[in-house]
């Protein structure tokens, strides 16, 4: 049986100082189009960075689960300038999915 993929995800977020900022960003953006589909276990996480950003930028970020079988989900997100500007940051992860 295949889960039915969840709605988009959609919010505007400060970027932080700290290392990692992206990548928590993104990650965070893809569990939260997952909703609540259980615990979930990261198998892979792909991230690719355009134009360059700084602490204190303020982005859009996106995600939506692009497919979903009974134990895996296939998730994407992007952060983008909230005013219609580039994509600055695209990630893509595999989840398995616990319980």
């Amino acid at each position: 049986m295949l889960l039915s993929p969840a709605a988009t995800f959609q919010s505007t977020v400060t970027l932080g100082a700290e290392p990692g900022a992206v990548a928590g960003l993104l990650e965070m953006a893809q569990r939260a189009a997952a909703e609540d589909r259980g615990t979930l276990i990261v198998v892979t996480q792909s991230i690719e960075f355009g134009p360059s950003i700084a602490a204190g930028d303020r982005l859009e970020v996106r995600s939506w689960v692009d497919r979903a079988t009974r134990t895996l989900l296939f998730v994407q997100a992007e952060l983008a300038r909230p005013d219609g500007g580039p994509v600055v940051a695209t990630g893509s992860g595999v989840y398995r999915i616990a319980s």
